[in-house]
């Protein structure tokens, strides 16, 4: 019993950063998705230090294709598209992890909170609100919400759309974590920290939110591409900031003129690709976290499974003829 309490202990001290390298390090796509997501967060500091131009200002041709003095060619006016993707990076990015991060941590508080507080009246309302964000479409409330301020003449800025992403992103992770905080809350072992007269931030901080680190990591991920997602289409309708360099804005800026008919590729494709493998690296890394908490989705495990088994031998020691 000694040596159980010392492990549990032991684990306790471990802290979330070299969890997180454990999961992110025991998997091959997770590692993959980290790796690509380091190579983007090289790319997010190092880009505006790098780019040959000023992304807004006319240093070329108008609509020139990909060349040796503009990598990705220019815009209809004039402005190089390779600087515009290297400064664009960094907000990019930034606006998708704040938001994983904010809807995380609302996640976190309302699902342990609820679930703890089973049967209360401020659970009673926190699952209100839950199922209410649930069944309404966020991205339609971020469109709402930055339609009502753009018609009032006030664009949304990063603040506000990091905010309104944030509020409309924490629901599904609330509803996951709630589930696990009941059946935690019933086991053996928070019972006798209750008993102990341990305080409940403690028991949520060193054994709810621990023993389900992995299911909050995996919801970082997906809310952080629900971020990337929502600047996108927020930016791309024009309910943003027509002057800050996104991505998101550069394909707004595609749309309004028209480079999808006149067949300037070199705008948006390199972009939409940059983008997808950002919400690619996010994707792996929640695919290999469930392969780690569900091993029947190991690849390994899955043709263990399907394997067809061997012929028995016959009891009567022929070989069937």
């Amino acid at each position: 019993m000694e040596r159980a309490n010392h492990k549990s202990l032991f684990a306790q001290s471990v802290s979330p950063i070299k969890t997180f390298y454990s999961m992110v390090s025991s998997n091959r796509y997770s590692k993959l998705g980290f790796y690509l997501f380091l190579a983007y967060l090289v790319l997010t500091f190092v880009g505006p230090l790098i780019a040959p131009y000023a992304p807004l200002s006319t240093h070329g041709p108008m609509g020139q294709a990909p060349s040796s003095s503009h990598l990705l060619g220019t815009t209809i006016y004039g402005q190089d598209v390779f600087s515009q993707v290297l400064v664009g990076a960094g907000p990019t990015l930034g606006v998708g992890i704040a938001v994983g991060f904010l809807a995380t941590l609302i996640s976190v508080f309302v699902g342990v909170v609820a679930g703890l507080k089973d049967g209360s009246w401020l659970a009673s309302v926190l699952v209100f609100l839950t199922y209410i964000f649930l069944l309404v479409p966020g991205i339609l409330v971020v469109i709402l919400f930055g339609a009502f301020f753009l018609g009032a003449g006030m664009a949304l800025s990063y603040v506000m759309i990091i905010a309104a992403l944030s509020l409309t992103g924490w629901a599904w992770g609330a509803r996951t974590l709630r589930s696990q905080a009941l059946v935690e809350s019933k086991r053996d072992h928070i019972l006798s920290s209750k008993l102990i007269g341990e305080s409940t931030l403690s028991i949520v901080t060193r054994q709810i939110i621990r023993n389900n680190f992995s299911l909050i990591l995996s919801n970082f991920f997906f809310t952080t591409i629900y971020g990337l997602t929502g600047l996108t289409f927020v930016e791309f309708f024009g309910l943003g900031s027509e002057t800050a360099v996104n991505w998101g804005t550069m394909l707004y800026w595609v749309q309004a003129a028209a480079a999808y008919i006149t067949g300037e590729w070199w705008w948006y494709v390199p972009v939409s690709v940059l983008l997808a493998g950002l919400a690619f690296s996010f994707a792996l890394m929640n695919f290999g976290l469930d392969q780690i908490a569900n091993p029947t989705l190991s690849g390994k495990t899955l043709r263990k499974l399907t394997k067809p088994k061997s012929s028995q031998p016959s009891l009567s020691g022929t070989d069937g003829r």
